[in-house]
């Protein structure tokens, strides 16, 4: 120590080195528990915790000794030792020196110094419940600190009041409200800033400040504390009321002054007190230091050291406080505080001072007296420098050997777990470990969304919908998801299902008592990959005809008629990814019992054949809506189809032309049939070998002709055949009949052709069912006015939905604008198969349940039932009359309805004819004669 800097020095006395280390002891905080160490007993940590307070009796030579200790906190090693030093006598006398307003003023000192930054950010503490009850016993009923003389209106001071306490939640913390600081929490003035007063009397009501208050630790610690009764009367603002001026004046001093002592050690113990969540106490190797110099009679030290002793008696809590009083002289002989000490002898400054008094408190500590918490020592007189050599030379050596080794505090280093650089080392792994989490569940969900059609797993029909190679969106849609069609009336179809599947589980739930059945609604484009909102339209008619006869089936009410759902789904174009979609039907259907059947099935492609047997293994029957290729019903007895095959097409065509070229110089008696060269294209090539096939029996000379349609995005020609376009000019020169036997996609690219090289004399065009999809588009159908043609329809092209029929009262119902698009035009057919198809599956359910009500309504039963749909029990569908003749094998309505439609100019498709059954109704004189039914 340098002797020239006396205010910075240690004193010097015989036994400062046992005075520090005394200092030393109490000070450091143990890894467990609290101080003292506790004495075992049979492996049992037994007797109470808890910090002395040291009295020191220094004589008047001591006036520097409260600033030396303070300079040995201050200088602790590896951190300052937080503590603060309040001179009592450097204080002007209070006339009672147990009045509360002088503890109260010592607490607030002390408060300000052990919220100050020099202790550091693991030092600091905030005094959260002592700011408000400092704040409350110094401010007016009204809530104005500058009416603390209760002269203010008393009216309304409830209000006043809480408006107070919530301009002084704004103004105990800084960055505008956001973060707390320390040092405001004892803050009184109240003048608060201009944004303050704005933010809490315009954004921050009184309410939501009620709902703060009532969350806010330090308000319901108040209603729960032990003195003055604070559930008198029954609520935070009257006991808040009570501490105010001048109503504190009438509550007991002495339970006043315990209250504000409790709030202070309440603050201590709070930042103390160890958590796993909370590293930061576990950083608090030192308790504080309270460092009152200039204790006596004449000023509250004693009241304030004797409250304090007995909150700790009353509370039994541990407080991280180390109280040390310095005073010139004892207490008086005779007084309370006197007694307390016990006998001078015991006071003498030694190493076994600490000892004693832990041996004594563990064995006394739960008493209730003051005793056992005081420890006043003795300080041997200072040794002053002086110029004498003798005198000199002992002063040094007792500065050596009683301070300077002793002058060095060191503090022990908090656990390895919650030192600073390892929290913030944790912190950054957790944030890490957090952010790489967060990177892989998003990397997975990206990676799940992206695989699921753009929706999280959260999201309904994620499940059940699946991303292919080609960007199409395959699954089966519950809930209405759309398959990002770009078509909005194909969307408004999709969303009026699942409104629909709504309704039929309200009415399942109502009524369990009906048959409850789903059917799974198979389509090939509903997705748009490469393809124009206009090449959805016959996908979205035959889900409106499904639609409206799902309308129809939820109006009823009969015990025997089944509750109906439909679920959409999409196998991608060309059905290519069909057996995927089924292997999540399987899925499906394990949860949902209720799924019986599917319906739809669209192209008759090689992928719409191993769909087919896959549906199969699945034990699933079908009922397809615009199948004819003759191959399909070979790939499994519980395929079904509404429409005829293309051999009945063939036959009808043949008839047709036939008719036509009687007696006529042109088209002569030839054809010339135009099919795609597309292997996998099943329907193009059955119906051109059955065409040829029927065309040679009725004396034409036939001549096949192929076509390569465009491959799909990334693949390669199906052939080395010329396009349909090409075809279509070299049909122009062609004297005889052309069949077309493709795609509707690939006959408005044919007739392109024709339209080039001949559209002032175009040959004579014939088109099978499929030219259908483009018929039915009025804006597609009119892109070349010049070029005349017939098709076959699976319809009557009369019906409209002006007329009575079942169908089309549900589609103006369901659908007007459908309607209203086209007035003067015919549909092309597919929601009259569509609504044929479901009603099929309807009737053959509603059967079993009048035949056999026990049976239950599984996929085999179903099947059965449809297979017995014939003779005076077949369907009178909208598309024709539905029989499969009494065949037990026989999968195709016998004599489906055909019809043959003109399109001229730009002109609605008209009637040429129909073959079939139909009601009471004769078909056309030139189409093949009716084959009549098994057993009739």
């Amino acid at each position: 120590m340098a002797p020239n800097e006396p205010d910075s020095q240690i004193p010097v006395f015989h036994g400062a080195g046992h005075l520090l280390r005394l200092i030393a002891d109490l000070v450091r905080r143990p890894r467990r528990r609290e101080c003292p160490e506790p004495v075992r007993h049979r492996g049992v940590a037994q007797g109470r915790e808890g910090l002395p307070v040291i009295c020191l009796v220094a004589g008047d030579d001591h006036a520097q000794l409260a600033r030396g200790i303070s300079y040995f906190l201050g200088h602790a090693d590896p951190r300052r030792v937080p503590h603060c030093l309040h001179d009592l006598g450097a204080e002007p006398s209070p006339s009672d020196p147990e009045s509360v307003e002088a503890v109260r003023r010592t607490l607030e000192r002390l408060a300000q110094g052990f919220a100050r930054s020099v202790n550091g950010a693991d030092g600091r503490v905030r005094f959260r419940r002592f700011g408000l009850v400092n704040w409350l016993v110094q401010t007016g009923a009204s809530g104005d600190p500058d009416d603390a003389g209760g002269t203010g209106d008393v009216e309304g001071t409830d209000h006043s009041l809480l408006q107070r306490l919530r301009e002084r939640e704004f103004r105990r913390r800084r960055v505008f409200g956001l973060l707390r600081a320390p040092e405001t929490e004892l803050a009184v003035d109240g003048h608060v800033p201009w944004w303050v007063w704005l933010f809490a009397l315009h954004l921050f009501p009184l309410a939501w400040f009620r709902v703060r208050r009532g969350l806010g630790r330090e308000y319901r610690w108040l209603l729960n504390q032990p003195y003055l009764a604070p559930r008198d009367p029954g609520t935070f603002l009257g006991f808040a009321e009570r501490l105010t001026v001048p109503h504190n004046q009438v509550e007991d001093p002495e339970q006043l002054r315990k209250l504000m002592v409790n709030a202070f050690l309440e603050d201590l113990r709070t930042a103390f007190r160890r958590r796993p969540w909370r590293p930061r106490s576990s950083r608090r190797t030192a308790y504080c230091v309270a460092l009152l110099d200039g204790v006596d009679a004449d000023n509250c030290g004693h009241p304030l050291l004797r409250t304090v002793i007995d909150v700790r008696n009353e509370t039994g809590a541990f407080d991280p406080l180390l109280v040390v009083a310095c005073g010139a002289r004892p207490p008086a002989e005779g007084t309370g505080t006197r007694a307390d000490w016990g006998h001078s002898s015991l006071w003498e400054l030694s190493d076994r001072l600490y000892g004693g008094w832990r041996d004594t408190f563990l064995h006394t500590g739960r008493a209730r007296n003051r005793a056992p918490w005081y420890l006043p020592v003795t300080v041997p007189p200072l040794m002053p420098p002086s110029d004498d050599p003798v005198a000199k030379a002992r002063y040094e050596l007792t500065r050596r050997q009683e301070v300077a080794q002793d002058a060095r505090l060191r503090l022990p280093e908090p656990p390895l777990w919650a030192r600073r650089a390892v929290s913030v080392a944790a912190v950054c792994c957790v944030t890490a470990a957090l952010l790489g989490a967060g990177g892989l569940l998003w990397g997975e969900e990206s990676a799940y969304r992206r695989a699921h059609c753009g929706l999280s797993r959260f999201q309904d029909d994620a499940d059940t919908l699946r991303t292919v190679e080609t960007g199409e969106c395959i699954g089966v849609s519950r809930h209405g998801f759309t398959f990002h069609s770009p078509d909005p009336e194909l969307n408004k179809t999709l969303h009026t299902i699942a409104d629909q599947n709504a309704r039929a589980d309200q009415i399942h739930q109502a009524s369990p008592e009906r048959p409850f059945v789903t059917l799974v609604h198979l389509s090939a484009l509903l997705s748009s990959t490469g393809k124009s909102t206009a090449q959805l339209a016959y996908g979205r008619e035959a889900l409106q005809g499904a639609a409206g006869a799902q309308s129809r089936q939820l109006r009823t009410t009969g015990s025997t008629e089944p509750i109906l759902r439909i679920f959409p789904a999409n196998a991608g174009s060309g059905m290519r990814f069909g057996t995927q979609v089924v292997q999540i039907l399987e899925e499906l259907q394990g949860k949902d019992p209720s799924i019986v059947g599917v319906t739809g099935l669209d192209q008759s492609r090689e992928a719409t054949n191993r769909t087919i047997r896959k549906l199969t293994e699945a034990g699933l029957p079908m009922v397809a809506t615009t199948l004819s290729a003759d191959s399909l019903v070979r790939q499994s007895p519980m395929y079904f189809q509404v429409s005829p095959q293309n051999s009945r097409e063939a036959e009808v065509a043949a008839a047709y032309a036939d008719h036509l070229v009687g007696g006529r110089t042109r088209p002569t008696r030839q054809v010339r049939v135009i099919a795609s060269a597309d292997p996998t294209d099943t329907y193009s090539r059955t119906l051109g070998d059955d065409v040829a096939k029927q065309f040679r029996a009725r004396g034409f000379t036939v001549e096949r002709t192929a076509f390569s349609p465009p491959p799909p995005p990334g693949g390669e020609p199906s052939s080395d055949a010329p396009g349909a376009g090409s075809v279509g000019q070299r049909s122009c020169s062609y004297p005889g009949l052309v069949f077309y036997a493709g795609r509707a996609e690939d006959f408005e690219t044919f007739l392109g052709g024709i339209n080039e090289s001949c559209n002032s004399a175009p040959p004579a065009v014939f088109g099978g069912d499929d030219v259908a999809r483009l018929a039915a588009d009025p804006v597609r159908r009119a892109q070349y006015p010049g070029i005349p043609y017939d098709f076959l329809d699976f319809t009557l092209g009369s019906a409209r939905c002006a007329d009575s029929s079942e169908l089309y009262a549900e589609m103006s119902r369901l659908f007007p604008e459908e309607c209203a698009k086209v007035p003067n035009s015919s549909l092309d057919g597919h929601a009259a198969l569509g609504f044929d198809a479901v009603k099929l599956y309807v009737d053959a359910v509603r059967q079993l349940r009048e035949d056999a009500a026990g049976m239950p309504l599984t996929p085999p039963a179903v099947w059965h039932a449809i297979s017995g749909v014939h003779g005076d029990e077949a369907l009178d569908g909208e598309s024709g009359i539905i029989g499969f003749g009494g065949e037990v094998d026989r999968q195709v309505p016998l004599d489906k309805l055909l019809s043959v439609q003109h399109i001229d100019g730009v002109g609605k498709p008209t009637q040429v004819g129909y073959c079939g059954r139909l009601g009471g109704r004769a078909q056309s004189s030139w189409c093949p004669a009716l084959t009549p039914e098994k057993g009739r």
